[in-house]
């Protein structure tokens, strides 16, 4: 049955959802409605009588968004929604991962955003400075945001949950952080493990785990060098919660990303003549800040640029958790949760060595026994058929293998006789085949009917996933046509794209289709909820 509502609805607390998920409606309704009449029902579904939101269903009953697909560059998104209101503008801009990184979808970031709510423009890690810039222009050009906060604020606040979120994380013990790259590997991935037991945490194959990391210790003492403070002096940060300045620049502030109001601050307290001038352009044009530049590498090259503690931690965007595939099932390992991790390290133009904050976080700050505050991230779509004897591709190269390991296992604690068919890819198989007696075993138990591999650095002529499926093309599209889903995850700027023009190909190839029939083929099979993707 379906209501209409011609007012913007507070739903009560007695409603038959979380409170996150009661919040993520309320704000929904208030940023998207205004005040105009929409249609619910069908965007409130739920397995065994429990009713959950599900955002992409409500997007889908409304609209289209033809720009919402990862493999379409920031101006093709742009140029298909250059006639629709600025929200959805805004929303092209974004790396359409659904990713979840941000607290938000794609769609209701942009809602934020345009009516007022979030004032954060950098919160779209994937689509980076890029889209943060971009969003800053698009927000210029509309006009003044419409006052849809007012509504929601009057609503009354969730009572805290007793289950542990996004806002209210599971301190989970590290079990265990192994290389799963070997020898004289080029790659740093490792095999991250935590104990949730007594959490109650439940999670499914498909979905991310949240974790909060805390930033270098070796990067914040010479920050605080740089600054010429007191690493015991408070400060006091957004929302009047006071700590010390060390305990903000380690727990609370992102300390790897320039934003704008730190380059407005530091061209405003700069003394030397030169630096200024650089440092006014630069916030200006945020854009001509040096690519790979970081806080520190700021206050050390223009050295005239002090500012107050106070101030420098105000500039600073919060630190955000960053997102991991879960690569186990809760059925093969109760009361576990398993990341596969690659460990990010490289040179920035100053030639200082820099660290993925969370990556490193998990290497070499975090030992067995200390805890990390994580949180389950729900997928949207991204999971194993239900009827378990679907067969199912999947292409999974390098760490995009983590939900694959989770699907597999689950396939094989739930007994489903669908076939199983595995791309998986990396640069060396005696040092880059990850999961190998794991994936070995599977397929000689028949888990797995197929595992096909791609090694790319093991023959002069670069051999990836896609041509492994161009190879097995024949094969593949009678799995296809048999009702297989094909699932993909990694990389989305360059593996996504190709393993899409393969799938395209191979319509085209071995299902006799014309190109624009072989596009049809695979937006079909995507609206279908049989062709999807985790990328990032």
């Amino acid at each position: 049955m379906t209501q209409t509502i011609t007012h913007i609805p507070v739903l009560p607390d007695s409603a038959p959802f979380t409170p996150e998920q009661r919040a993520w409606l309320n704000g929904f309704f208030a940023g998207l409605l205004n005040g105009r009449p929409v249609t619910i029902g069908a965007a409130l579904s739920g397995a065994s009588g429990e009713a959950k939101p599900q955002a992409a269903d409500v997007s889908e009953v409304e609209e289209d968004f033809p720009w919402h697909d990862p493999a379409l560059s920031i101006a093709e998104r742009l140029k298909l929604a250059e006639d629709k209101p600025p929200a959805r503008k805004l929303m092209a801009a974004m790396a359409q991962l659904d990713c979840g990184a941000c607290g938000y979808l794609c769609k209701t970031y942009s809602e934020a955003i345009a009516n007022g709510q979030e004032k954060d423009l950098t919160k779209c890690s994937p689509g980076g400075r890029e889209t943060s810039k971009k969003l800053k222009e698009l927000l210029a050009q509309a006009p003044t945001p419409v006052a849809a906060a007012a509504p929601f604020a009057s609503a009354p606040a969730p009572k805290k949950s007793a289950s542990f979120d996004r806002n209210n994380p599971f301190a989970a013990p590290l079990i265990e952080c192994k290389p799963l790259t070997r020898g004289a590997s080029a790659k740093d991935t490792r095999f991250v493990s935590f104990d949730l037991r007594g959490s109650g945490i439940d999670y499914e194959v498909g979905d991310a785990l949240g974790v909060y990391p805390e930033n270098c210790h070796d990067n914040v003492t010479w920050l605080i060098d740089e600054l010429d403070a007191d690493s015991d002096e408070p400060v006091t940060l957004t929302g009047g919660v006071s700590c010390s300045l060390r305990d903000a620049l380690t727990r609370h502030c992102s300390i790897t990303k320039v934003t704008d109001e730190l380059l407005s601050l530091l061209g405003s307290v700069a003394t030397d003549p030169d630096q200024l001038v650089k440092l006014r352009a630069m916030a200006n044009d945020s854009e001509s800040a040096p690519e790979g530049f970081e806080p520190l590498d700021l206050l050390h090259t223009y050295t005239s640029a002090k500012p107050s503690v106070g101030a420098f931690v105000a500039s600073l965007a919060p630190l955000q958790p960053r997102l991991y595939s879960i690569s186990s099932s809760l059925k093969a390992h109760p009361g576990e949760v398993h990341l596969t991790v690659g460990i990010v390290r490289f040179l920035n133009p100053r030639g200082r060595q820099c660290k993925g904050v969370a990556s490193t976080f998990l290497a070499e700050r975090l030992s067995p026994g200390l805890r990390a505050r994580v949180f389950v991230n729900k997928s949207h779509g991204f999971r194993p058929p239900v009827d378990g004897k679907t067969p199912i591709i999947m292409v999974g190269p390098g760490t995009g293998i983590a939900p694959f390991r989770a699907f597999l296992q689950e396939r094989r604690a739930t007994n489903a006789t669908g076939k199983n068919w595995l791309f998986f890819g990396d640069q060396k198989r005696d040092t880059d085949f990850l999961y190998q007696d794991e994936l070995e075993k599977y397929f000689s138990e028949g888990t797995l009917s197929r595992l096909d591999t791609a090694f790319s650095r093991d023959q002069d002529e670069k051999v990836y996933v896609q041509h492994r499926m161009a190879r097995q093309g024949a094969e593949l599209w009678k799995w296809l046509q048999g009702g297989a889903h094909f699932y993909v995850c990694g990389d989305a700027k360059r593996m996504a794209i190709d393993v899409d023009d393969a799938l395209k190909q191979i319509a085209v190839t071995h299902g006799g289709l014309n190109a624009d029939a072989a596009y049809k083929f695979v937006t079909d099979l995507a609206k279908a909820k049989r062709y999807c993707r985790d990328v990032y």
